[in-house]
């Protein structure tokens, strides 16, 4: 490679922000410090001098300029990392010199995952991949953003895999890049993500490194497949979306868990939102979201669930802490998550809780009273000496005696900080999706009764598991058969009062349905309304009568049977071509 591209190079880039890219380096004097990443070691021997454009660790012997850095730690050629460095500059290459580079030894790994994933994204718009179109409309996911993040489908068939061995790559190589694994019988080998919705991984680089798959029906499958660890690929040094998060505008990290929430966040516009690649964050995670900004913000869902999650993710945080550096908690209201906010049009939900997160100070006390009893002394004990050890693993010197100042500060008067969080422990009990239906179905009505007049009959019709919601129905209908004729002021104000009687059990309702608000118009919420009632009721009803019927004909061939058979089957596909599912 030319000499004079490669010195220009290198008196370009600054090897301070490429090596703090993937080491965690602090500022002593002229120099920079920190843990060396090519051996284990307690106390940072790793220097890195800016103005002669060299590292060099004094406990190992490593050292060299910032290309040899690249190469050492990502464990590439000289080519490859002289394309990362220029990549992170926005440093162009002279094209005349790619003949003249040696072959990264990973590239024939990194060819298949970029074959797969083209295939992935073409499946997703062949008639294969209509199912997962569906559950893509069905999230709000637009094609813009599909592309954006390639989205794609892996059919169920060997198609991917003849395509790549007419390529010529060897099993082995399948194996090894993480999409195939081997059979327990025949020779073929199989796709790890067959009949999933795939969700291509990249690194900072935006080069695909994995993926994960989404099943699509209700089986007991596991609901997602995530690519292994390769020799390429782990996931903890990854954050699903911030390849696309490091160049927000906003430059605001939020920190979630699933795919599908940074994709809706980011369709919302908060381009600055990851997901960590597991139940859990690491240190090169951490470390990353600071190279954005200094105050990322963890998100998780406002179940009991996410906060116990954003709560164990704590004292990974408060172990890489330094000066200038932390994380905040957003609040979400009880039971919602990212996703169906953003699906609900809440977005004003979002950004108020993002915007008044709570510091990493503050979530440290207020997350323990609230997730953990503290009704006597004895138990009020037991958690400020547990916070008091999380403060012990706080590695800065300076971070931890302000963090100790603070706890000494909190025991003598715990109201400031108890008090800025409301105890969960009856606030996020898990909910079941029949019982979220049901109170859906009632409170449309309690917010919109005129509907009554076309939904009366299949409202009597449904039958409810929660007790509560069975005895509001009933309520509801009595007031209905009462006034519906006489007095419609009178029903308006009976369901104004059974609203203020239930208020607790119905509480954000509105965020799991968008028909449900009092500002809707009564014509959407009755749309909304009988579509989740087909969806959710009465077609599952009259599939269960088209199997009897399907049943009664393996005995009998009656005449009667017959045409309940061919009546069912014809309800069924007028109610799909109703609403669009059937082509």
């Amino acid at each position: 490679m030319d000499k004079e591209f490669i010195n220009r190079l290198k008196s370009t880039v600054s090897i301070v922000d490429v090596i703090s890219s993937r080491v965690r380096l602090r500022k002593m004097g002229h120099d920079w410090f920190g843990l060396c990443p090519f051996h284990k070691e307690k106390t940072g021997s790793f220097k890195v001098d800016e103005s002669k454009g060299f590292y060099h660790c004094f406990g190992c012997g490593a050292g060299g300029d910032v290309i040899k850095f690249i190469e050492e730690y990502d464990h590439v050629d000289f080519r490859e990392a002289v394309e990362i460095i220029a990549n992170m500059s926005g440093i162009q290459i002279p094209k005349d010199d790619s003949a003249k580079v040696p072959v990264n030894p990973y590239q024939h790994l990194f060819d298949i995952l970029n074959i797969a994933n083209k295939y992935f994204v073409d499946s997703l718009a062949s008639s294969d991949g209509q199912a997962a179109r569906e559950y893509l409309q069905l999230r709000q996911i637009n094609k813009e953003y599909c592309e954006k993040f390639s989205l794609g489908y892996c059919p169920d068939n060997s198609e991917l895999y003849f395509l790549l061995k007419r390529k010529g790559f060897s099993d082995e190589d399948l194996i090894q890049s993480g999409v195939f694994v081997k059979p327990s019988y025949g020779k073929t080998l199989i796709n790890r993500y067959h009949d999933r919705l795939m969700f291509p991984i990249f690194d900072e680089f935006s080069k695909c490194v994995g993926f994960g798959g989404r099943i699509l029906d209700a089986s007991e499958k596991a609901k997602y497949i995530n690519s292994p660890e390769t020799v390429f690929y782990t996931k903890s040094d990854h954050l699903y979306g911030y390849h696309l998060a490091k160049k927000s505008k906003t430059r605001q990290i939020i920190l979630t868990e699933g795919y599908l929430d940074v994709i809706a966040m980011h369709q919302a516009g908060f381009d600055g939102t990851v997901a960590s690649l597991g139940t859990t964050i690491s240190e090169s995670q951490i470390n990353k979201c600071w190279k954005v900004c200094n105050y990322p913000v963890v998100a998780l869902d406002g179940d009991q669930a996410g906060i116990k999650a954003s709560y164990r993710w704590v004292d990974k945080i408060l172990a890489c802490l330094v000066p200038g550096k932390s994380f905040k908690f957003a609040q979400l209201p009880q039971n919602a998550d990212l996703d169906l906010l953003v699906y609900n049009k809440q977005i004003s939900v979002i950004k108020d809780s993002i915007e008044h997160a709570m510091s990493l100070s503050d979530w440290l006390w207020s997350g323990a009273f609230s997730l953990f009893p503290a009704e006597t002394p004895e138990q009020k004990a037991e958690i400020t000496k547990m916070i008091e050890e999380k403060i012990s693993t706080i590695k800065d010197a300076s971070v931890k005696k302000f963090y100790m100042q603070e706890f000494y500060r909190t025991l003598k008067y715990p109201h400031i900080k108890t008090s800025k969080f409301k105890r969960h422990e009856n606030l996020c009990q898990p909910i079941s999706a029949n019982e979220k239906i049901e109170k859906i179905f009632v409170a449309t009505i309690l917010n919109h009764p005129y509907i009554l007049d076309e939904v009366a009959e299949d409202f009597v019709k449904l039958e409810f598991t929660s007790t509560k919601m069975n005895k509001l129905k009933s309520m509801i209908l009595q007031s209905y058969q009462k006034y519906a004729e006489s007095d419609s002021e009178q029903l308006k104000d009976a369901m104004e009062q059974y609203k203020k009687e239930f208020r607790e059990d119905l509480q954000n309702v509105e965020l799991h349905a968008n028909f449900v608000g009092t500002s809707i118009p009564d014509e959407k919420a009755k749309e909304g309304w009988m579509n989740l009632a087909k969806k959710y009721v009465f077609t599952p009803l009259l599939n269960e009568d088209l199997q009897k019927a399907e049943n009664n004909l393996q005995f009998s061939l009656s005449e009667s049977d017959w045409q309940k058979l061919k009546m069912l089957k014809k309800e069924i596909i007028l109610n799909k071509r109703k609403d669009g599912s059937y082509k």
